[in-house]
């Protein structure tokens, strides 16, 4: 069997490494001054023209609170029920409250979710028996017998 030997070479293979890397980053700032620079609303632009598809706008948060909040208390099936409508972003509510019953918990998210269709709803509804905390009396009310 023979060995063959990797000869190493007295020659500094650091000028070459440089000279790519020097040339690559000039290469880049140049690209860079003919292109312009690449934010998310470029790059946004360039994925339209790519899928022909436009993003929706997404509805401002308090429009989308008012939409949601006012939904909600002309339901007929949710009268006298407190819902707070937050908004967490543009396009995004969380409906917060408490609700009597598992199918009232439903109900709001769907007149909600209907009310307007492109923003997101988050579900924070208790239902009152179910998600209650356990009073101090009762300390081992969850324990098994």
């Amino acid at each position: 069997m023979r060995r063959h030997s990797v000869r190493h070479s007295d020659e500094l293979t650091l000028g070459p490494v440089l000279a790519g890397l020097t040339l690559g980053f000039l290469a880049g700032f140049l690209l860079r001054g003919a292109v312009g620079g690449v934010d998310r609303r470029r790059l946004q632009a360039l994925r339209e023209e790519l899928t022909g598809g436009y993003a929706v706008a997404r509805p401002l948060a308090r429009a989308a609170v008012t939409a949601v909040r006012n939904a909600l208390e002309r339901e007929p099936a949710l009268a006298g029920i407190h819902f707070e409508v937050v908004a967490v972003g543009r396009g995004h509510v969380e409906v917060h409250g408490w609700v009597p019953s598992r199918s009232a918990r439903a109900r709001a998210i769907r007149v909600a979710m209907a009310a307007a269709p492109d923003i997101d709803v988050t579900n924070r509804l208790s239902v009152r028996g179910e998600d209650d905390l356990v009073s101090a009396a009762e300390p081992d009310a969850l324990l098994p017998a």
